[in-house]
């Protein structure tokens, strides 16, 4: 009996894997994924101070890789530009190549990088205390990111995906601020595939 149990039990759960499938060539994706952002330091407090929101779309030109277009949103409060409290909304298109070195069922294994392009703008908490320094700080960014992920699909059209990069963010047109994050930036989403 208990031999039975097991085979059955075995035979169920092939069947459940297989009805997974993996990505193929023409495949294609949406992603929505987000990052909250933490600090604490002299010029700002502690705590989640923003948000980066991260929706994209995925196209497979064969099997294992795929071509990605980012549209990243980046909102960060709490921040101090001189003595006036101020903020900042960020947003860029972010081109990845990603290459599958696991393509298996339910399980992708992934690295990738990217570059793409976008603008910071920086403003006060109250508009009247609006000044250049604020004007000089904003403009446009470069953003780099490589890293690794992995997607795990529950169905074979939808799944979670987490992408671990290492991001480098560079203000290109201000000559009062050049580096802006240079670091580490999981992003924890969902997956949706499309056909």
């Amino acid at each position: 009996m208990k031999k039975l149990v097991i085979i059955t039990i075995t035979f169920l759960l092939v069947g459940y894997a297989n009805s997974f499938s993996q990505s193929e060539k023409n495949d294609l994706k949406l992603t929505v994924s987000a990052l909250p952002l933490y600090g604490s330091s002299g010029n700002f407090t502690s705590g989640i101070n923003g948000l980066v929101l991260k929706p994209s779309v995925g196209y497979y030109i064969s099997e294992k890789t795929s071509i990605e277009l980012n549209f990243t949103y980046a909102s960060m409060n709490n921040l101090k530009v001189g003595t006036i409290e101020g903020y900042y909304n960020s947003f860029a298109i972010v081109p990845v190549l990603r290459n599958n070195m696991l393509n298996k069922k339910k399980i992708r294994l992934f690295g990738e990088i990217g570059f793409g392009l976008g603008t910071i703008k920086y403003s006060p908490d109250n508009s009247a205390f609006q000044n250049s320094q604020f004007e000089d700080l904003s403009g446009g960014i470069s953003v780099l990111t490589i890293g690794a992920g992995v997607n795990y699909y529950f169905t074979n059209k939808f799944g979670i995906e987490l992408v671990i990069p290492y991001i480098t963010t560079n203000n290109i047109t201000s000559e009062k601020s050049n580096n802006l994050y240079s670091g580490i930036g999981p992003t924890l989403g969902v997956t949706f595939k499309m056909n």
